[in-house]
């Protein structure tokens, strides 16, 4: 094989292998002109997201906020009306009952009227009842219409004994005899009522109890649950939505100044004063005159405030705060 040939042999074969190549380039080529195109809708693609299992369906979307709003169940008190406030007022006792006048019952009386007003109450006062009397009175107020009011008070300054209070005549009246009634209000129902009890309950008087900080007394805490068990809890309130205020436990007396008052009913007006402009509830007012009522000491003696109820909802007295 001469030179010339040899240098033609290798440009056959880059020769063969080029058309090799275009060859099969044309063919496919070919191939991909020959598939069907796509139908142009004019659309935008949709993106497609990738699929999920159905148990997981619901966290694949976006899930809503819910605002969850915590308020406070409370009772209504909207109508400027807020409500009667009646105040039994026994001063002048009859000789024959052997029972002193009252001294000091008159600024008792005075101050609930004033602290009552503010909160918007129409408040009634009514002296020296007899027993029939209270009685009577208390069934009159019970079958008032009270639909466009909020709630009731009754406060009854007087004497008294175990359960009981005083007429002017001496004759017991069952604290049971002055709920019971406006129980079945119709118009009352599901509205507070409030009675505020300042009378004696007993002859007893409670002593106080020494003992040094953080140190348990087994007799002061046996005293007291001795107390505590009494026939008042079976005798009274009865029904829903009420609160009585009583100005010492059963079985003891309660203090009252023969100018200043009585130490309970003070105590009372003061702190409503200061807790009803800051929206206290009632709870938390009459935990602190039960606080400070027990904190003093009169006559070498103490006393105990007591306060039952079967409220239902939290009780705010609005007032506004006089500056």
């Amino acid at each position: 094989m001469n030179q010339d040939t040899k240098n033609e042999q290798p440009n056959g074969n880059a020769s063969v292998k080029s058309k090799r190549k275009k060859t099969g380039w044309r063919n496919s080529q070919g191939a991909k002109e020959n598939l069907p195109k796509p139908m142009q809708t004019g659309l935008p693609k949709r993106k497609r997201e990738p699929l999920q299992p159905t148990s997981n369906m619901s966290d694949h979307y976006r899930k809503r906020k819910r605002s969850v709003t915590k308020q406070t169940e409370c009772y209504s008190m909207s109508n400027r009306l807020r409500g009667y406030c009646l105040i039994i007022n026994n001063y002048t006792f009859e000789r024959s009952t052997s029972l002193g006048n009252r001294r000091g019952t008159h600024k008792d009386k005075d101050d609930l009227t004033r602290v009552f007003e503010k909160m918007h109450f129409t408040v009634e006062v009514r002296n020296d009842l007899k027993a029939s009397d209270m009685q009577d009175l208390i069934k009159e107020f019970a079958s008032k219409d009270h639909s466009q009011m909020d709630a009731f008070v009754c406060c009854v300054l007087s004497h008294g004994e175990k359960g009981t209070v005083l007429g002017i005549d001496g004759i017991q009246v069952p604290i049971r005899d002055l709920t019971q009634p406006f129980a079945e209000c119709h118009t009352l129902a599901s509205k507070p009522k409030l009675f505020f009890i300042q009378a004696c309950q007993g002859e007893k008087k409670l002593l106080g109890v020494w003992m040094a900080d953080g140190h348990k007394n087994t007799t002061e805490e046996g005293t007291f649950e001795e107390d505590a068990h009494t026939e008042a809890f079976h005798s009274c309130p009865i029904g829903a939505d009420f609160l009585i205020g009583m100005a010492t436990v059963e079985y003891y007396k309660s203090f009252r100044h023969t100018q200043e008052g009585s130490i309970f009913i003070q105590e009372l007006c003061r702190q409503l004063e200061i807790g009803c402009p800051r929206k206290e509830d009632m709870h938390s007012i009459l935990t602190k005159v039960n606080r400070m009522v027990s904190s003093q000491i009169f006559e070498g003696c103490k006393q105990m405030p007591e306060v039952r109820y079967t409220l239902t909802k939290t009780l705010v007295l609005p007032m506004k705060q006089v500056l």
